[in-house]
């Protein structure tokens, strides 16, 4: 039975599109995150570290109710500060969620072992007109 070029590149198409519907994180990148009403719901069903990585200045102005400040840019130097909430599940956001998922990947090569990203971030979490928190100064 003779192969051609197209049919090992049909198979090599069907054996990549299986394992990444077996294996979604190689998608993305190992980011996990979960949507901003999941997020509501596991806030509410568990104790949870909720981490605001934008800056100090826009988490001054107003963030998600009892989430601590940990700017993306002082996260490796803060990371003590987690260490005490490793037992818990870290909801990480920023914005919009691209920075989260930066942090998310750092808590998880630091050994934490349940870290999301929230999807959207700040911005979803304001667009759904969710409470927020202002810090008093």
């Amino acid at each position: 039975m003779d192969f051609s070029l197209n049919d090992y590149l049909l198979v090599f198409i069907i054996l990549t599109s299986g394992l990444l519907l077996l294996f979604p994180q190689a998608l993305s990148g190992g980011v996990k995150s979960i949507n901003v009403k999941d997020a509501v719901l596991l806030m509410n069903r568990e104790a949870c570290t909720i981490v605001d990585v934008r800056t100090e200045e826009k988490f001054n102005i107003s963030h998600i109710p009892n989430a601590i400040s940990i700017p993306y840019s002082k996260l490796p130097g803060m990371l003590e500060k987690l260490n005490k909430q490793s037992k818990k599940t870290i909801l990480v956001y920023c914005g919009s969620g691209n920075s989260s998922g930066r942090a998310m990947k750092l808590l998880n090569q630091e050994k934490f072992e349940s870290v999301l990203s929230i999807e959207g971030g700040f911005s979803e979490w304001s667009k759904l007109q969710l409470p927020v928190t202002q810090k008093n100064i």
